[in-house]
């Protein structure tokens, strides 16, 4: 037998105004809880030939970050097809950061700021990905000066990557943190872990990168991950970002799934 199911609105209608709120306010959280109330993208390491780069239009899943990395930074010469790739997947709606190493803060200033004006002369990202980012609140001058200089250079948005929670001022430097960079193995214990605060964050300023990950693995650390943008590969050391997984779509239809 069916069930004749009244309007919400006129259920509501019902009820004292009291009453009435706090359904409202339940039925609102219920529709705020997957994804952890937050509308989730992937950051892509895409360390891979501009063609393969190029080919990451086709998906349908937007928005996501996505890394570029053509030669352990930008090279010291420009490379057409890098930038084409870079144009390509701009148009598609995707933001684009360069790769620049860091040394974890021991790389000179000079140096990582000129790979940084070589990113934006010649492939016009969108931002910069700071990688072998230290932790220590101690180095955190050579950061913000870091991220000035690339903000004042047009370098739109900052993600930094110590790989683990670092001191909480580095996310007054950057737009997003890298707060997790390791293989699954080591994943649910890293989120156990994570210090109060850091749970606090909200989701769009937190990334997590797994690699080392089967397919089943990449959809767990989507579903558990409180973090706004996550991205699991199959790749493995020593550069595990040098592939795309096969499951590229299959993760980022669970990490739309909000």
């Amino acid at each position: 037998m069916r069930t004749a199911v009244s309007h919400p609105v006129l259920a509501l209608a019902s009820l004292g105004i009291g009453v009435a709120i706090a359904v409202v306010v339940t039925l609102l959280s219920r529709g705020s809880d997957r994804g952890g109330g937050t509308c989730r993208a992937a950051l892509i390491p895409a360390y891979v030939a501009p063609h393969e780069l190029a080919a990451l239009v086709h998906s349908p899943n937007r928005p996501r970050m996505v890394i570029v990395n053509p030669d352990s930074g930008p090279g010291l010469h420009e490379a057409r097809a890098y930038g084409d790739a870079v144009r390509a997947l701009q148009a598609a709606g995707v933001r684009v950061l360069g790769y620049v190493p860091t040394g974890y803060g021991g790389r000179p200033l000079t140096e990582v700021l000129a790979d940084v004006r070589r990113y934006l002369s010649w492939y016009r990202v969108d931002g910069i990905f700071f990688d072998e980012a230290s932790s220590d609140a101690a180095l955190l001058p050579y950061y913000r000066a870091l991220g000035r200089a690339a903000r004042g250079a047009g370098g739109a948005t900052v993600v930094l990557n110590p790989g683990v929670p670092p001191a909480s001022g580095y996310f007054d430097v950057a737009d997003v943190v890298v707060t997790f960079e390791g293989t699954h193995a080591g994943y649910a214990d890293a989120m156990q872990a994570t210090p109060e605060w850091l749970r606090r964050m909200r989701p769009d300023r937190v990334a997590h990168l797994v690699y080392g990950a089967t397919r089943a693995q990449a959809q767990d650390a989507v579903a558990g991950a409180a973090a706004g943008y996550v991205y699991g590969t199959s790749g493995a050391m020593p550069n595990p970002w040098r592939i795309l997984p096969a499951y590229l779509r299959d993760e980022e239809e669970a990490l739309a799934a909000c």
